[in-house]
């Protein structure tokens, strides 16, 4: 059995990884023509690391981030609304959330992939057709033959838009900036991640190395048009001038061409993920805003889940697909709907106020037995 992975990000290359592990053959289809994550970082949950750690690579990613012992929301003068302890954001075996830039993990998971696997760049998915139980792939420069394909090419997925034309993305409304400053943070916040809110506006940040800061900045989408007219570092430093003044610093040690603007969207729920032998991952299939930090968690996962149930030969490709979105789509459904709604509070007049007293008055054990059934990942 071969089975042909759309998409060379961190959805793909983990679930091809899988696949490595269990023994079912794959290849890996990338348009990209160089692997080149944009200059982010990302936050791993212990969730992802658990799966991280079943694939073999956890130590050497965990050695190329930065552990966050505390993850906090605070004004913009840094003070939480709560202060949390450590265990909240680590699981039952000590699993800690890892910041991470995008880039060393993508590479990380392509090395260890590459040893066995083949990983096609410059290969854009156009099109596939199911002939004589195989699937033809059509690329931009060429054509492919594989038993199952799995569609790991992200919010804009092409293979999505092949098997459901109707899906679309659902605007939250809100605009994202995200950098990598050249910083370091203050003993005080080296192992912290923090999110400040101000009026309609957020700024949050991690080390992500010794030397490197992710931050990442949230607005209502009017600022767009504002953030055109004049420098992304001039407009959002003076955006962010009455926060802490990390917030500004961290702006000014990033390079104005390497802050990446978005709109912030996800993906409307899709009643299926799949047909036939072929089947959506990832942000292909339930792609979230990144209000919990769990959008390459929930892809790293899809890659155990899809990985386990394909090694179940007794299962033919769509009960397999049935039987995984079985198991995948209550918790997909419960973090994408929890963060749309988080960012729509986050951002309101009524909402901001009534969130930050629920975070003060939420006892600390209930906040780690939501974050507990968050991390959890069952065993094959």
């Amino acid at each position: 059995m071969k089975i042909g992975i759309i998409g060379g990000g961190i959805t793909g290359l983990s679930t091809a990884l899988a696949l490595q592990k269990i023994g079912i053959s794959s290849v890996v289809y990338e348009q990209a023509k160089a692997l080149n994550e944009i200059g982010a970082g990302v936050w791993l949950q212990p969730n992802a690391l658990k799966v991280l750690d079943w694939l073999g690579v956890k130590d050497d990613i965990v050695k190329q981030g930065i552990d966050l012992n505390r993850i906090e929301i605070t004004n913009a003068q840094l003070k939480p609304y709560k202060h949390m302890e450590s265990k909240v954001v680590q699981n039952e075996i000590g699993n800690k959330t890892v910041a991470i830039h995008r880039a060393r993990l993508q590479n990380t998971l392509y090395q260890e992939v590459s040893k066995t696997t083949q990983v096609h760049l410059d290969k854009t998915y156009t099109s596939h057709t199911i002939k004589d139980n195989k699937i033809n792939i059509q690329f931009l420069n060429g054509e492919d033959q594989v038993d199952i394909l799995l569609g790991a090419d992200g919010i804009n997925s092409a293979v999505r838009q092949n098997l459901f034309p109707h899906a679309g993305l659902r605007n939250s409304g809100l605009v994202c900036w995200r950098g990598v400053s050249n910083y370091q943070l203050p003993s005080t916040y080296k192992n912290h991640g923090l999110e400040a809110w101000g009026k309609n506006i957020r700024f949050g940040f991690s080390s992500i190395s010794r030397d490197e800061v992710y931050w990442f900045s949230v607005a209502k989408k009017d600022h767009v048009q504002k953030a055109s007219t004049v420098d992304k570092r001039e407009y959002l430093s003076q955006l962010f001038s009455n926060f802490d003044p990390i917030a500004s610093e961290l702006i000014s040690n990033t390079n104005s061409n390497a802050i990446h603007q978005a709109m912030l969207c996800d993906l409307k729920r899709l009643p299926s993920w799949h047909n036939e032998k072929v089947c959506l991952i990832g942000d292909a299939a339930h792609a979230t805003t990144p209000n919990m930090g769990q959008g390459a968690c929930q892809g790293i996962e899809d890659a155990y889940y899809i990985s386990n149930l394909l090694a179940q030969s007794n299962l033919s490709p769509s009960e397999t697909f049935h039987q995984f979105q079985k198991e995948r789509r209550k918790k997909v459904d419960y973090i994408v709907n929890t963060s749309w709604q988080f960012g729509k509070m986050a951002h309101s007049s009524i909402g901001q106020p009534l969130m930050k007293l629920m975070m003060k008055w939420t006892p600390e054990s209930v906040l780690n037995s939501q974050m507990n059934k968050l991390y959890a990942i069952e065993k094959f």
